[in-house]
């Protein structure tokens, strides 16, 4: 398991793959990266602090990431990533959060802003179209507007490559964030033991119409593999 890796690319970046207690909602029927967890505050502490004694500041963002939302780290962990920004001069934190953490995130900016450092927020909204995303995704958001997950989150995550999408809902996704939030990762479905199947045909023709066109997007992460970024 990677926990610490740099982005070269577009936005650099220093990322880490942190653990905590375990994502609260657990039941997009899509993901296991849930599965990495650890509510024992000693280990977490442990297997955190490592991951972050290998940040620099070089770039002064850093991006941490938790399989869940940064909520769900315990209090010790929590405080030694804040700890670690301040003394590495990060200008600027990228984090993820479930929607059902909007009041704890205007909180976290509040907190951040006071500390001078940038808080951005990812989100994975994984498709702007509502009933896939609740009904068949079952992401648990309920049914937000787009100003409402405008005001929560900076950075949007979409998937790409489960049975019941198309191409066209697909690049509407893509649009939409474009002109709505300041980046967009999008993610391309890797499908795992018992959760729901990946369309390949449509992984394919993604990779034909599609990523030529966004993949040079400044603004546009495109993770073919789901380690892309380094860690995982």
């Amino acid at each position: 398991m990677e926990r610490y890796s740099k982005i070269l690319d577009k936005d650099k970046r220093e990322i880490v793959l942190l653990i905590g207690n375990g994502c609260k909602w657990s039941k997009c029927k899509f993901c296991n990266y849930h599965l990495d967890r650890n509510n024992v505050e000693e280990e977490q502490y442990r297997i955190n602090s490592k991951a972050l004694e290998n940040v620099t500041g070089e770039f002064g963002v850093l991006e941490a990431i938790n399989s869940g939302s940064i909520f769900e780290l315990n209090e010790r962990s929590f405080n030694k990533l804040i700890e670690v920004c301040k003394q590495k001069q990060i200008k600027r934190l990228i984090i993820e959060s479930h929607y059902m953490y909007k009041k704890q995130i205007a909180e976290l900016r509040e907190k951040c802003e006071k500390l001078g450092i940038v808080l951005q927020v990812k989100g994975g909204v994984e498709t702007f179209d509502a009933d896939f995303r609740e009904k068949v995704l079952m992401k648990g958001f309920g049914y937000p507007t787009l100003e409402e997950l405008k005001e929560t989150f900076d950075v949007v995550n979409l998937l790409v490559g489960v049975k019941g999408q198309n191409l066209e809902q697909i690049e509407a996704d893509i649009k939409t964030g474009i002109d709505n939030f300041t980046r967009v990762c999008v993610n391309l479905y890797k499908e795992m033991d018992d959760i729901m199947p990946a369309d390949e045909k449509l992984k394919a023709r993604f990779m034909k119409e599609i990523y030529p066109l966004y993949k040079n997007f400044e603004n546009v992460d495109i993770l073919v593999e789901n380690t892309d970024f380094g860690v995982g």
